[in-house]
């Protein structure tokens, strides 16, 4: 059957809607189409808050080009972002407006450099469609750290004290996974507790902690770990106060007419040690220490009869307290030459 011009013509303009139609049913954009691409974005300039960034982001796309996967990218699109570095985040940017859809996203980074960096958003669908908005997003990092503290100034060993790790304006909804590490005495209990002020979660990580003399000038490490493998520590170096002790090692030995009394005494501070032995204008006294937690004194006497003084006493005293011991003497006997 022979077609009228009218008849061909209007075929045409059937044969090309149709393409139209199955063009953009399988997500293809063609030349010359009305498509509505637009990306609303809250503030063109934020600063990053101790490690994270939150970008409120809200795009419209044509129907037809649905689904469609989300790239972030930094300076350019030849420079995506990781997905370690990116967290989707719903309701930031609240209320939407139809026919918006979210993507607002956390952007992570606890390298500690202090830049400005600039993000874009990129879309892409079907085989190989892309589209770039021309919207771009500022982001100022600082430097990221964590805090470690304590409800006092120092512990005291045999006490229960609080050592928290805080968090500073942590990006809503993100609770990390605490560790402490470098904690040589029992721990007693760990707890986290989030607060939220003005879009940030303020978050701090409690721990109920029985220190030990073995504690003092320890290091310990507060490790927060932020969802996909992110994290950030704070170290600090504990001052641990504890009582004097006396070591058993202190002794007094007597040769011929010389003794010789030694006090180890630990303690922190360190304690000072004396000897309320009868006065002697030919003893000597010599105070040697670790800078740690240990001082040794040597006490150096002479005698004629060692019953003529009282038993050698070594006290040690710091401000928490005092303690002494009552040395042993061991008499030395010095043989005679044959």
């Amino acid at each position: 059957m022979k077609l009228t011009a009218v008849q061909h013509e209007t075929c045409l303009v059937l044969i090309f809607v149709l393409q139209l139609w199955i063009g953009s049913s399988n997500g293809l954009l063609l030349p010359g189409g009305d498509y509505d691409f637009e990306l609303r974005l809250e503030k063109s300039f934020i600063t990053a808050a101790a490690g994270c960034a939150q970008i409120p982001c809200a795009f419209t796309i044509p129907v037809r080009v649905y689904p469609v996967q989300k790239i972030w990218f930094r300076g350019s699109p030849e420079f995506p972002l990781s997905p370690p570095m990116v967290e989707e985040q719903a309701n930031l940017m609240w209320p939407l407006r139809s026919p918006e859809h979210e993507c607002s996203i956390i952007l992570w980074d606890f390298s500690g450099h202090e830049r400005i960096e600039e993000y874009g958003l990129m879309l892409k669908w079907g085989t190989n469609e892309t589209h770039i908005y021309d919207e771009r997003i500022t982001v100022s990092y600082s430097t990221a750290k964590l805090n470690i503290s304590l409800n006092t100034e120092a512990l005291v060993a045999g006490q229960q004290t609080y050592i928290y790790c805080r968090f500073p304006d942590l990006c809503l909804g993100s609770y990390p996974k605490v560790t402490w590490t470098g904690l040589g005495s029992k721990k007693h209990l760990d707890v986290g507790y989030p607060r939220k002020m003005n879009n940030y979660l303020i978050y701090s990580q409690q721990l109920l902690y029985t220190a030990a003399p073995r504690d003092h000038q320890a290091e310990i490490t507060c490790e927060a770990t932020f969802g996909k493998n992110l994290s950030a520590n704070g170290t600090m170096t504990l001052t641990v106060h504890s009582h004097p002790q006396i070591l058993n090692s202190s002794a007094c030995s007597l040769q011929k007419v010389l003794l010789t009394c030694v006090c180890v005494s630990q303690g922190v501070p360190l304690p000072d040690i004396h000897w309320p032995l009868q006065s002697n204008a030919d003893s000597n006294i010599v105070r040697t220490s670790d800078g740690h937690i240990t001082v040794r004194s040597t006490y150096t006497m002479t005698v004629e009869d060692l019953t003529s003084i009282s038993s050698p006493v070594c006290v040690s005293k710091n401000k928490l307290g005092q303690t002494k011991m009552t040395l042993p003497v061991n008499i030395n006997k010095v043989k005679e030459a044959a």
